[in-house]
């Protein structure tokens, strides 16, 4: 009975690509499941030829297992190497991203700066504006919807703004949120803006930590594979 058995489980892993002593793990685990099912067919009243017979036949034929073993360890052996070609996806997607929008945000500093000091000559050395004048500042304002709030004080020491225009945002751009001031002669103008390279630095450290995480993985499963190697 053994011996059918052994012939039986051989001829499913005969082809099988995979670590050696996973296999006979494999092999010896099929073997064990055989031998019960026998016993328990010939506990039923089977002869040990039929018992043999039928337990292989509830495990299927040769050819299709053999094919299912092989696909396990294919399946097996790919797992790491996709994991680790997730993490450098992700890594270089986020890095590539986060330099676009840190790039695009040393722009926005540069614009956002003209901004400011083109609101200054317009308020001028005045404590009040003209409406045209606020409509003017409005219309620059509008150019930039980075620029959530701006406000003009007559002079650095000044503690109340005599101008202050709001953008209504419905996305809560608190966390990246940065106030710029300029200053001239006559007056002193404060933008508070949503700072585009802070959410550059936070993808790029999400995608760092995610390579970080998978690679992880990866090392994990490779150094796990080399051990029963050696061990082997």
């Amino acid at each position: 009975m053994t011996r059918k058995i052994d012939e039986y489980v051989d001829q499913v892993y005969r082809h099988a690509k995979g670590n050696d002593q996973e296999i006979q793990e494999l092999k010896l685990e099929m073997k064990n499941h055989l031998l019960e099912t026998v016993q328990e067919l010939q506990v039923e009243g089977k002869t040990e030829e039929q018992a043999v017979q039928i337990a292989k036949e509830r495990f299927g034929e040769v050819t299709e297992l053999r094919n299912l073993v092989n696909q396990l360890f294919e399946r097996q052996k790919n797992f790491g190497k996709r994991i680790l070609s997730i993490g450098i996806g992700l890594l270089l997607v986020t890095v590539i991203a986060a330099v676009f929008i840190i790039i695009n945000g040393n722009n926005q500093t540069s614009e956002q700066a003209d901004i400011a000091y083109s609101i200054s000559a317009i308020a001028g050395d005045s404590a009040t504006l003209a409406e045209v004048d606020e409509q003017e500042i409005k219309t620059l304002l509008d150019q930039a919807n980075y620029i959530k709030k701006a406000r003009i004080y007559p002079e650095t020491s000044s503690a109340e703004p005599f101008y202050t225009s709001t953008r209504e945002t419905s996305f809560p751009t608190s966390l990246f949120s940065t106030e710029y001031s300029y200053g001239t002669d006559e007056n002193f103008v404060v933008l508070e803006i949503t700072d585009t390279r802070i959410i550059g630095l936070l993808l790029l450290a999400i995608g760092l930590t995610g390579f970080i995480i998978l690679f992880s993985i990866w090392f994990t499963i490779n150094r796990y594979h080399a051990k029963r190697k050696v061990e082997r």
